[in-house]
């Protein structure tokens, strides 16, 4: 009997032992988890569900954006972001929210608007100053180029050392020299060609003394030393113009040189829509080109030199979505309110910009 009660004993021991041992860890964590709801309070730190709901939500864009990002650069140089972003989970529909946006963007500073002129040929080895130049039988020649269309013809004649001297000489100045139909005053108007400094071009209608009615105008990127920055070989508007500037129906084309395109980053090749006093105002057709020459489609809407935004998000530097792909309407081009501002065609020299 002594033995059998001994056993006895000694298998409840080790019952006694498990339990033990299932029991610590769970008394253990209970302890922790007491102890950190207790320091949560102290600290204020239990979050709010809407806080915590909306740092899941801005969490899972962060996380989505930086899986599908490409990057954009517009025709005035600010870099886009392009990114996947849903229409409607993700705006702001409370006041709150919208106050919050209002009051970032109201403290940012904002960017000098961009330059009607650019002087992209910079001083070199060769001083076209002393190289003689007759404007009247150049853009004579240069006429018969472009009544053909014949712009390959144009291109080859404004790399020539006269016609660079040409255009040299109104370096600074926003003056012009011009070959075509006049008035009785002498003024152009009718049908004609201008050069103006740093190679900028038009052909195409005057009225008392001022591009009006249609035409191109093309401003070429020569340099005089290797170029290793600066992307564009040529940007052209051609269109309705009125007093001097792009007006009506037109479209800007920008070409490039391509070995200087950065892999995934997307570069605006063609914008079709319709200018107001040669800012872009109404509606837009965009394409943009990649450094493997693929492209998208985009469609924007203008409202005086700004892009109405698509929607009411923004991300999380404050870019809100100002262009949507065609054929994937949850695809934008973002930008930043700051930059969306004065936009313009870029680089054209004219008397009567508005300051």
């Amino acid at each position: 009997m002594k033995k059998l009660f001994e056993e006895d004993d000694e298998y409840t021991n080790m019952e006694k032992s498990k339990i033990l041992v299932t029991l610590i860890p769970v008394v253990l964590i209970l302890l922790i988890l007491a102890v950190m709801l207790v320091v949560n309070k102290v600290k204020g730190g239990e979050e709010e569900p809407d806080n915590l709901q909306q740092s899941i939500m801005d969490y899972a864009d962060e996380n989505r954006d930086s899986q599908r990002e490409d990057s954009v650069v517009p025709s005035t140089a600010p870099v886009f972001s392009s990114s996947v972003s849903g229409s409607g989970e993700q705006e702001q529909d409370n006041e709150d929210s919208q106050k919050e946006e209002e009051e970032d963007t109201e403290e940012e500073e904002a960017l000098p608007s961009p330059t009607p002129y650019q002087d992209i040929m910079e001083a070199g080895k060769k001083d076209y100053s002393k190289i003689a130049f007759h404007e009247k039988e150049q853009l004579r020649d240069m006429l018969a180029y472009w009544a053909d269309s014949n712009q390959k013809a144009v291109e080859d004649l404004v790399h020539l050392d006269h016609y660079l001297a040409m255009s040299w000489s109104l370096k600074g100045t926003t003056d012009f020299y011009y070959y075509g139909d006049v008035n009785g005053s002498g003024a152009p108007n009718g049908k004609g060609v201008a050069v103006y400094a740093d190679n900028q071009y038009y052909y195409g209608d005057w009225k008392d003394g001022v591009r009006s009615g249609n035409g191109t105008w093309i401003h070429y990127h020569i340099h005089q030393s290797p170029n290793t920055t600066d992307l564009y070989t040529y940007h052209q508007y051609t269109g309705g113009w009125a007093n001097d500037l792009p007006e009506g129906e037109g479209s800007e084309h920008y070409d490039y040189e391509m070995s200087l395109l950065k892999e995934n980053q997307g570069y605006n090749a063609n914008l079709i829509g319709s200018y107001l006093a040669g800012y872009i105002h109404g509606e837009f057709y965009i394409t943009n080109i990649y450094e493997d020459e693929s492209s998208k489609e985009w469609s924007a809407e203008a409202d005086h030199g700004s892009w109405i935004y698509q929607n009411r998000t923004k991300d999380k530097k404050g870019n809100r979505a100002v262009q949507v792909d065609l054929h994937d309407p949850d695809n934008y081009v973002w930008m930043h309110p700051r930059n969306n501002v004065n936009i313009r065609v870029p680089c054209l020299i004219s008397k009567n910009w508005k300051k």
